[in-house]
């Protein structure tokens, strides 16, 4: 840039940015949680709506101003910021702004910007580079973030390497992130925090202790055959936390492979208070696998206590507990997890204390007057703008935004209007938008709205002919695309059941379907339900083939133990993250869903059954 240009571009930035401090944002005053909702007019705390053609361009002017920030131009986002109202576009294009001036040190502006977002608009990053500079010293605990052993934004490493220069971190606690981010393979992280540390990788003292623990934790480390002969090789050099974090790293990738009894040996050798979340839930896992009911009862006690609150682990430590004849102690435990709400754990916990599903709603339907409030909302105009246009012309991009609107204008609402705004969403075909809503209240509940069943005499039809539970394939449907017709994954898995192209073209193949019919919903619906039945069929198990309609069959064959095994536990023992949530979440749904339908089968446990030997 010219020295011509350089003064123009300032000039038209102090432009902007005198624009932007005289813009005087309209006061809201947001719905609190659990008050009620007006009894006419516009909802406090929202704006007017916005001509539909206007959101369409403020978009895609947003688009441009997000390109332009990529570009570390100012100018764009000060224009942009100082002719919106509040929305998700100017959270995102403040944030993003103030990362810029965050690495470029350009705190008064910085400063001035930040003062502008709400406290619960900024993100982690933007938060850590206001912790770096000294304008919001609460924005971060640096002593809860230097736990994390996995990737962290830039502005946040950079906060934790000025913190540990300046002495302020618990040197145990840094030492133990920089073995997690070589284990993560996150060397150029681990390295900088080493060197602020005062002790640089490989040069002598603890950083040359650390590069030698690389050689048994790294990637490739770790899947030695001999790596326990390793550990113990360098144990005599190391110290005991290092060798101590060693073992928590094979422990866990014995684990993944399944190997427990294995992975049990070497957690045991681990130094626990080097152990990140990973480490503990699967050290949990490994016992739970053998269901070796008091090692799981141990290892759970000793968790950190926000993962030890874990619905999940509280069901199982009631389960632990149960199996040690601690009967009133276990239901203690499975009254927490009961309490979750209505995720996987909490409904195991409400059969395993006698209860069973119930999807009566306890509120009546939001009134006509009510949801035509909501719909008066500026951002939740703006949110259904973008949906209808985004529908219009199959733009995802523009369909996610019109979703972060929508999260974005229900973030302050109570209940009652939580509940109206998903019975509009629902109107308008905005499913996903309506189940959020929905999902969002813990009092208030309308089963409905939660799990809707729209195209439901297509689904029973093909659930019929492939001999599928309708509640099963609703079940997998609202996991997999919340009932967005078309939607696309990042892997190519297209439309309501979200299947592979390569897939299609297999079952069109094997029931003579035509491949195209993938992409429209009576096609897809059939397609997925057949292939759902076929691999039940050769599975034998609802539980494996929602695994396999996920993960692959043979590696929902590959997860199953040598013996019969409880069906929830092969599920909590799957070794992928996505398929494990997404087991639990398909199998919680259909019992709902049964519930709803008038199902004879409506407990959860009896769904998961048992899974038969390999």
């Amino acid at each position: 840039m010219t020295h011509r240009h350089s003064l123009f571009a300032r000039s038209l930035l102090a432009t902007a940015l005198a624009a932007l401090a005289a813009c005087s944002s309209p006061v809201e005053t947001p719905v609190e949680p659990g008050g009620q909702a007006p009894s006419g007019g516009v909802l406090p705390g929202t704006r007017s709506a916005e001509n539909p053609a206007q959101v369409i361009q403020n978009y895609q002017w947003y688009q441009t101003v997000l390109e332009a920030l990529k570009r570390q131009d100012d100018v764009q986002a000060a224009q942009f910021l100082s002719q919106q109202p509040p929305s998700a576009m100017t959270d995102t294009v403040r944030n993003q702004w103030l990362k810029n001036l965050g690495k470029r040190g350009q705190w008064a502006l910085f400063e001035q910007q930040y003062r502008q977002l709400e406290a619960d608009s900024r993100d982690q990053e933007t938060r850590c580079y206001a912790a770096a500079a000294g304008i919001d010293a609460s924005a971060v605990a640096a002593a809860e973030l230097v736990r994390e052993l996995g990737r962290l934004p830039e502005g946040c490493n950079v906060y934790l390497n000025q913190q540990a220069a300046a002495g302020r971190l618990n040197a145990g606690d840094a030492w133990r992130r920089v073995r997690g981010l070589l284990s993560n393979n996150q060397l150029t992280d681990a390295r900088n925090l080493a060197a602020a540390l005062g002790s640089p990788l490989g040069s002598g003292g603890q950083g040359a202790q650390e590069q030698q623990l690389l050689g048994v934790i790294s990637s490739d480390g770790r899947k030695a055959a001999d790596i326990a002969a390793r550990i113990d090789a360098l144990s005599g050099s190391l110290t005991a936390e290092q060798t101590g974090f060693a073992w928590a790293v094979a422990g866990h990738y014995q684990a993944l492979n399944q190997n427990m009894d294995t992975a049990l040996a070497y957690f045991d050798r681990a130094d626990r208070r080097q152990l990140g979340q990973e480490h503990w839930e699967w050290y949990a896992r490994a016992a739970l696998r053998g269901q070796r009911w008091q090692k799981l009862a141990d290892i759970i006690r000793a968790m950190p206590p926000k993962l030890q609150a874990d619905p999940a682990w509280q069901y199982w430590l009631g389960r632990s507990l149960s199996a040690q004849g601690q009967t009133a102690q276990a239901q203690n435990h499975y009254r927490q997890a009961a309490a979750s709400g209505r995720n996987f754990y909490a409904l195991l916990a409400t059969e395993a204390l006698g209860g069973r599903v119930d999807t009566r709603n306890n509120v009546a339907d939001s009134s006509r007057n009510d949801i035509q409030r909501v719909a008066q909302d500026g951002n939740i105009a703006r949110a259904l703008a973008l949906f209808q246009a985004a529908q219009g012309n199959g733009d995802w991009a523009m369909r996610r935004q019109a979703q972060a609107e929508w999260r974005y204008a229900i973030k302050n609402y109570n209940e009652d209007t939580l509940l109206a705004a998903s019975a509009l969403a629902h109107q308008h075909g905005f499913y996903e938008m309506g189940i959020l809503s929905a999902d969002r209240t813990n009092h208030k509940l309308n089963y409905t709205l939660r799990y809707i069943s729209p195209f439901r005499s297509t689904t029973e039809r093909y659930a019929a002919q492939a001999a599928v539970d309708p509640a099963w394939v609703y079940g997998l449907i609202r996991q997999e695309s919340r009932f967005m017709l078309g939607v696309k994954s990042r892997v190519g898995a297209t439309g309501l059941m979200q299947v592979m192209p390569a897939t299609a073209q297999e079952i069109a193949r094997k029931i003579g379907m035509d491949p195209a019919e993938l992409h429209n919903m009576d096609g897809n619906i059939r397609m997925g339900t057949w292939y759902l039945g076929d691999a039940r069929n050769r599975l034998g198990h609802e539980v494996l083939a929602t695994a396999g309609y996920n993960a692959g069959p043979g590696r929902a064959r590959r997860w199953q133990a040598a013996v019969p095994l409880e069906g929830a536990i092969y599920a909590e023992t799957i070794p992928f993250d996505e398929t494990r949530t997404y087991v639990k979440n398909v199998m919680a749904n259909a019992t709902y869903y049964a519930s709803l339908f008038n199902e004879p089968q409506t407990s959860l446990s009896q769904r998961m059954g048992t899974i038969p030997a390999r």
